[in-house]
């Protein structure tokens, strides 16, 4: 639920000038979780059991004749650390109470303002046109493809190891979406102009007021269907860094990047309180020197079901590694009782077949034999 905070009429006495309006909204979600990672167990108090928890800024300035000026801004936290937010939380070494540094970090990223999606936009009649960092189509096809966000459940990227990976968002890109056509269709287009250097760091051709010496060029494409009860995404994201060096620190060496493609569908149906949901995915990588060093495809099948304040939802994903000839199965279960509109008593549990070895999680040793994985968790999730 939004809640505006600010409502600014006119800037001069004319009242000439367009009115715009602040809100703030966004999610806080937390509680208990087990995990049981090839054989090693851990549990204890957690965040985002169902939902990514932040925190929106929005502005919307009504410029008359049909144009209106957007601003979001998210901020991503965690709210049960204050040293995961401040990005110094640690494995504790030798008993000595130091907080361990690089790999053992298991919240290393600190969890600062405005370290989400970002975008500047202009609609109107012809569609809208956006600036920032925003969401490539690979995610929001993942949303179109089951109920269970990007948490537990959900399969997303390697923090599950069913879904094949994608980037979320990237910096510096344009987004330009059309308007709505033939009852429910639009597409949107993300474009980011590479940035490639040369083999020696030193003499790189880049820019660096654009915010990184090197990057790598986008392209993302997605056709949308939304109407009535029927929602479906067709995306295909290119990001090829075939020209961008990665430099070692410790010897100066230069490795160039790979290009990597991105294809989904995803689709979801309502009929009454059911619905049902499918989706596919496909990522390969192509090395800058030749050759695939990544082949890898996903299906999955998922449904939900609504009965007054309780919702329960299932999922079935199967990932396929086509280089190695291996497979990993992702079944996830939920239940959501209802509060109120804004609050809910959630529940997840996923349990991972990884073969394929998609989902390796650094701190965590597997035990020989064990490949299985499950997440399990019960907590409170509140939106405003």
């Amino acid at each position: 639920m939004k809640k505006t905070l600010i409502a600014i009429a006119a800037l001069a006495a004319t009242g000439a000038f367009a009115q715009s309006t602040v809100t703030i909204d966004g999610v806080v979600d937390a509680g208990y979780v087990n995990y049981n990672m090839k054989g090693a167990q851990v549990g204890g108090i957690d965040r985002n059991l169902t939902a990514t928890s932040q925190i929106n800024f929005r502005v919307a300035s009504d410029l008359g004749g049909g144009l209106k000026a957007t601003w979001r801004s998210e901020t991503d936290f965690v709210p049960t650390s204050n040293n995961a937010n401040q990005g110094t939380v640690g494995n504790v070494a030798n008993g000595t109470n130091a907080t361990v540094a690089g790999a053992n970090l298991t919240n290393g990223t600190q969890a600062t303002f405005m370290n989400g999606e970002q975008e500047l936009a202009l609609a109107g009649g012809y569609g809208r046109i956006g600036f920032g960092a925003i969401n490539n189509g690979s995610l929001i096809s993942h949303l179109y493809a089951q109920p269970f966000g990007t948490a537990i459940g959900s399969g997303f990227k390697a923090t599950s190891g069913s879904a094949v990976t994608a980037a979320v968002r990237n910096d510096n890109t344009l987004q330009y979406t059309t308007p709505v056509f033939l009852g429910g269709v639009k597409l949107n287009y993300i474009n980011r102009k590479g940035q490639n250097g040369s083999v020696s760091p030193a003499t790189a051709n880049y820019n660096a007021s654009l915010g990184a010496q090197q990057q790598a060029s986008v392209n993302s494409l997605a056709a949308y269907y939304n109407a009535g009860p029927v929602n479906f995404i067709a995306t295909r994201d290119i990001e090829d860094a075939t020209f961008v060096n990665t430099v070692t620190a410790a010897t100066g060496a230069t490795t160039l990047g790979n290009r990597n493609t991105f294809t989904a569908l995803g689709g979801n149906y309502t009929f009454g309180a059911t619905t049902v949901y499918a989706g596919w995915q496909t990522n390969k990588a192509v090395a800058a020197v030749g050759g695939t060093v990544t082949d890898r495809s996903a299906t999955i099948l998922s449904a939900q079901y609504v009965m007054g304040v309780n919702t329960f939802m299932g999922t079935v994903h199967r990932a396929n590694n086509a280089l190695a000839g291996t497979t990993s199965s992702l079944l996830g279960f939920g239940y959501e009782y209802a509060l109120s509109k804004t609050t809910a008593v959630t529940a997840r549990y996923e349990r991972i077949a990884d073969q394929a070895g998609f989902a390796s999680v650094a701190g965590y040793n597997a035990t020989a034999g064990v490949n299985d994985r499950t997440r399990m968790g019960v907590g409170l999730r509140l939106g405003f």
